[in-house]
């Protein structure tokens, strides 16, 4: 046999998921930025990463999204078979990876097996599932009380809490890369892993309102968690992004390296 062999679709198999990318997003997003300690930053993370410092530590934030997902392209029986939605959690870092600037999101949780698939298996993010709570004014209309986030394990409970009075519209800027480390594994094992670096940049579609708020962070972190020690030094900044619609994976560079 001469060349490669022919593969031809269904590949691997006609039970599917998800839906090949891109993929439209749309929600809101709660987000607390603050400073943690640089050395504990440094022992959860690759050294190929370059944190960004302000004047405490490196600018963190802990962010938690609610969406509604569905593919970009296809007839409509098709995007409807392959929408759904989920819960997010994320703590991430400013900085860069092979001098690209951006995003870093170590930890990441959600509450959607479909979710944890595509975003595992496309683009190389680290979810796992986690409990998620999300009340109060930003994520319900009709409710009356103050916002509040929270995501817990059997190891941390990490909460945010906005004071929805405080409201500030702003001008919605420039989004950043999303700096995706990705280890791609060969099964035989007769070949090293590869590391890779996806850099993903959402399109925006609808930008949506965009708000800064004050609001508080608590981390309860039990001792020996992947996340000890990354509890906030400076007071939160809270930004709210409301009816915000997006694509992801129409835009993505991967940068090919080695362990």
């Amino acid at each position: 046999m001469s060349g490669k062999p022919h593969f031809p679709n269904p590949w691997p198999a006609p039970q599917h998921l998800w839906a090949d990318p891109p993929w439209i997003l749309s929600g809101t997003s709660i987000t607390a930025w603050f400073e943690v300690d640089a050395k504990a930053v440094a022992n959860v993370v690759s050294p190929a990463f370059k944190s960004l410092s302000g004047e405490t530590g490196v600018i963190t934030r802990l962010r938690y999204y609610d969406i509604k997902f569905e593919p970009r392209d296809g007839t409509p029986e098709f995007k409807k078979k392959f929408s759904g939605g989920f819960k997010e959690a994320v703590v991430a870092f400013k900085g860069s990876i092979a001098d690209i600037d951006g995003e870093f999101s170590a930890f990441m949780w959600t509450d959607d097996d479909t979710y944890i698939g595509w975003g595992r298996e496309i683009f190389g993010w680290p979810l796992i599932r986690s409990e998620f709570t999300l009340q109060g004014k930003a994520w319900d209309a009709s409710s009356k009380e103050q916002t509040q986030c929270r995501v817990q394990s059997s190891d941390f409970d990490l909460t945010l809490t906005m004071d929805d009075d405080s409201a500030v519209e702003q001008a919605i800027g420039k989004g950043p890369n999303w700096l995706t480390p990705r280890r791609v594994i060969f099964p035989a094992g007769d070949e090293p892993d590869r590391h890779d670096l996806n850099v993903v940049v959402p399109t925006i579609i609808e930008p949506g309102n965009f708000y800064v708020h004050k609001g508080a962070v608590n981390f309860d972190v039990k001792s020996g968690s992947i996340i000890e020690g990354l509890n906030p030094l400076t007071t939160p900044v809270i930004h709210r992004h409301a009816n915000f619609k997006i694509c992801v994976g129409d835009n993505v560079k991967t940068v090919q390296g080695i362990g």
